[in-house]
């Protein structure tokens, strides 16, 4: 299936590594033109390498996505080199601590909001204001399973991930008259480093954990909350990023797709 994204500009937060890695590397496969923007600028610069191993395009920039100067820089380089932004993707996202609400660090709360909502709000607004100019547009936002139902102990990402939908939907029904679409994609399980620290954090707070591997520990999380009892990959995320970022979805907005195993129905 042709996708009709070849040319088109992405820009894809947080896609040093992980699922981002793998969804700029997808939307590159598909002749989109590339902007890899993450903190760490080095695991940008090293995916834009492999890009252009495969005769692909695009640029890396290090940006802190909490920090609307920042977000502003990476969005005017951005138009500066390829002059419009057609795709956005939000992946910047991770958590701070664990714990129950009653317990948790008030700054870990904080940090874990402003990481996964704060950074999506800034990347949205910024990009829409220029998507808003050109009337066209597809804005994905990567959301979680723990956005679609509250999970123990890790509450400020729940509530983050719960409001990376709720301003997804918010944006759908008011840039819809720019033909502009936005969805959120929420996945389940994926050992990603940042499901590897959180079991970590598991591993040394909770006796059952003690004596597991961090392997085990997501294993057993994933076996007992997902039919399907397998974990998805950075590569099925990516998959269907870049059909939502398609020329095909684009009667497709204000939704949250889960890709979790069946963790979810609903």
């Amino acid at each position: 299936m042709d996708l009709k994204i070849k040319g088109k500009i992405a820009v894809i937060t947080g896609g040093g590594n992980g699922i981002g890695r793998a969804i700029s590397l997808c939307l590159a496969a598909e002749g989109a033109k590339v902007v890899v923007a993450d903190l760490n600028k080095d695991d940008a610069a090293q995916v834009i390498r492999e890009i252009k191993k495969t005769g692909g395009s695009g640029m890396a920039i290090g940006f802190n996505a909490i920090n609307p100067d920042d977000v502003g820089a990476m969005v005017q380089r951005s138009l500066e080199t390829y002059g419009t932004i057609d795709i956005l993707v939000n992946n910047v996202g991770g958590g701070f601590g664990t714990g129950y609400v009653t317990e948790i660090l008030i700054d870990n709360w904080d940090k874990t909001i402003d990481i996964n909502l704060k950074s999506a709000f800034l990347c949205c607004r910024a990009a829409a204001q220029v998507m808003t100019k050109s009337k066209k547009g597809r804005i994905i936002n990567i959301s979680s399973v723990s956005g679609k139902t509250g999970e123990a102990l890790i509450g400020a990402y729940c509530a983050a991930k719960f409001g990376v939908i709720g301003l997804t939907q918010v944006l759908a029904r008011e840039l819809a008259r720019f033909d502009i679409t936005v969805n959120a994609v929420c996945p389940g399980y994926v050992f990603t480093p940042g499901w590897e620290k959180l079991a970590q954090l598991l591993k040394e707070s909770y006796a059952p954990f003690a004596d597991k591997s961090l392997e085990e520990i997501f294993e057993t999380r994933v076996k007992s909350a997902t039919p399907l009892k397998r974990p998805q990959t950075p590569e099925e995320i990516a998959y269907l990023v870049a059909y939502l970022a398609s020329e095909q979805a684009k009667s497709i907005t204000g939704q949250a797709i889960s890709i979790d195993g069946g963790a979810f129905m609903g």
